[in-house]
């Protein structure tokens, strides 16, 4: 294949990157995604067209408003730069089909829920319930021998973590995580065992990493969201192999 698929995915991420900062910081806020449109959060003057370039207009303005010079946050060019790179490797995974498109859908959802539960320890069912019924039909419609994997990866994973929930309140688990894993099923299938598995690796270890390094109570809570987002991803791109190989073993 050709390097214009890679192009474009990278582009079209960055570009889809910059829209995922405004939901991040305007939805937990109940603000319009639409209006008023791209302002500066100190000053609220209008960010003009040639200062909302993905990346080139955050390093030519170095981190400054024009107009405040208030500090825009790395965290949006970072966030344009991952969603960029995540969709340039999804087009690598997949090529051009229509798992790139689900693919897509499901990346833009996993940096979004992932940001916002790290900010504010909520996973909004505005984004999830509609991105697991986008996640299902898609999946189903692409492999519809499989279409019992899909039902079932949803259902058993927000079963498991319904369950989490009410019999280990303590446990960080809510209602957000529910959703959230219907959402990974419906987009993973079988792949959903390795994202769990992921999730739950890593998270215990920068669980361990709070308790003995940074001296943390066990009572701190720690979003279970961003753990799940990236067991998830790495799922979405290895899930497959990774799971044939551990079966193989078996």
């Amino acid at each position: 294949m050709s390097a214009l698929p890679y192009v474009f995915s990278v582009l079209f991420g960055l570009v889809i990157g910059s829209f995922l900062n405004v939901v991040v910081f305007r939805l937990p806020r109940h603000e319009s995604l639409v209006k008023p449109g791209s302002h500066c959060p100190t000053c609220g003057s209008t960010i003009r067209w040639y200062d909302n370039i993905p990346l080139v207009s955050w390093l030519i303005l170095r981190a400054q408003c024009r107009d405040c010079r208030g500090r825009i946050s790395v965290r949006y060019p970072l966030v344009e730069a991952l969603t960029g790179l995540s969709f340039g490797l999804a087009a690598w995974r997949f090529g051009v089909r229509w798992e790139l498109a689900l693919a897509f859908v499901f990346l833009a959802v996993l940096i979004v829920v992932a940001l916002i539960d790290y900010d504010h320890m909520v996973i909004p069912s505005v984004v999830t319930l509609p991105a697991a019924a986008i996640g299902l039909g898609g999946s189903i419609a692409l492999r519809p021998e499989k279409w019992w994997v899909y039902v079932a990866a949803a259902g058993g994973g927000a079963l498991f973590c319904l369950l989490l929930a009410l019999f280990w309140p303590g446990g960080g688990m809510g209602g957000g995580d529910v959703t959230m894993a219907l959402v990974v099923g419906a987009f993973l299938g079988a792949s959903t065992i390795v994202a769990f598995f992921l999730a739950f690796l890593v998270g215990t270890l920068v669980a361990l990493y709070l308790l003995a390094v940074l001296k943390r109570s066990r009572k701190t809570k720690v979003p279970f969201g961003p753990f799940l987002a990236f067991g998830s991803c790495a799922a979405l791109f290895a899930g497959e192999p990774l799971l044939a190989a551990y079966l193989d073993l078996w």
